[in-house]
């Protein structure tokens, strides 16, 4: 019998490999609603683009011309995709007359025990409002220390990921825990008032998109942020780990129902989690904000021991 003869596996074959399973991603990511596990694929738009950026270079060097191509073609693709985040932002001058603040957003992981990480981190920022989420009862209790910065909180400490609290140097108006979505999770809502402006502060962590269930339970819990929003009559701040990234239509579904703008739109890309996992960091923590709300500044707060690292968004309330 003749022999057969199997071909040797080369590096550009390789190469090619993992090309094409990321060209396949890329297009999944755009059939996102059909499918969660397809709009999980949707999430990687800055890897894809990385690696199918890379990989068109060496097939180009390799004079593997067609593959490079088509690499590079979908490479593009992704890439349009974050140029709302990558394009040059002007940060906001400060309006005076205009009451200035500084709110925080940190996931700091219902496992985490490492409070004097979280406090000095607290310290250091020096926030006017702060929305915990994963917030246990633990915590809170060693974050007691604290009232004489923050004497106004509402929290609702939980053994799971989705206790939360907020602390405000601010009087709390119409604070409120309220449950949404069909999961019944806890939103913390809360009116603020300075210089004779007034604003919503909303904190949100719907459930990650993990199975079919709890991604439809994330999607209607952010139908329900966009209804409230829209039902708000003064500017509104929403914080929050949405579980999702920009790249997901579900994002921009929130954003377009509810009137929103996303904080790091021309400032970067900004990825949030996880912190352990620098390779596949994703943007899923949010800082957006409506009409009436001016974003001087954003950026990503210190390590905390947490898989997530803080959100720190400097702004203005310019109307009421």
């Amino acid at each position: 019998m003749p022999s057969s003869k199997t071909r040797p596996v080369t590096l550009s074959g390789l190469l090619i490999a993992a090309g094409v399973l990321a060209v396949f991603a890329t297009l999944t990511g755009f059939a996102a609603r059909f499918w969660w596990v397809f709009e999980l694929t949707s999430h990687f738009r800055v890897q894809y683009a990385l690696a199918l950026g890379f990989g068109a270079l060496a097939l180009l060097a390799w004079r593997r011309y067609r593959w490079a191509v088509v690499f590079a073609v979908f490479a593009l693709v992704n890439a349009a995709t974050l140029a709302p985040r990558l394009l040059t932002g002007v940060e906001a001058g400060v309006n005076a007359g205009h009451p200035a603040f500084r709110a925080l957003l940190a996931n700091v992981h219902s496992d985490n025990r490492d409070h004097d990480r979280i406090r000095r981190m607290l310290v250091e920022v020096d926030p006017d409002f702060i929305v915990l989420l994963e917030a246990t009862p633990w915590l809170i209790e060693q974050l007691s220390d604290l009232t004489n910065r923050y004497p106004h909180r509402i929290a609702e400490p939980r053994e799971d990921n989705f206790g939360m609290a907020l602390f405000s140097r601010l009087p709390l108006l119409n604070a409120a825990v309220i449950r949404i979505g069909p999961a019944g999770l806890p939103l913390i809502s809360a009116d603020l008032e300075s210089g004779g402006r007034r604003f919503t502060l909303l904190g949100a962590h719907p459930p990650p998109p993990i199975g079919a269930e709890m991604a439809q339970d994330r999607n209607d819990q952010l139908t329900d942020l966009a209804r409230l929003v829209r039902q708000a009559r003064q500017p509104t701040l929403l914080l929050g780990d949405l579980n999702l990234s920009p790249w997901s239509p579900y994002f921009t579904q929130l954003l377009t129902d509810a009137g929103l703008q996303d904080s790091a739109a021309g400032r970067g890309i900004q990825a949030s989690w996880p912190a352990l996992w620098p390779p596949l960091r994703i943007p899923i923590d949010h800082a957006l904000y409506s009409a009436g709300i001016q974003i001087r500044h954003r950026q990503l707060g210190p390590a905390i021991g947490s898989d997530h690292y803080p959100v720190i968004v400097d702004f203005q309330v310019s109307g009421s």
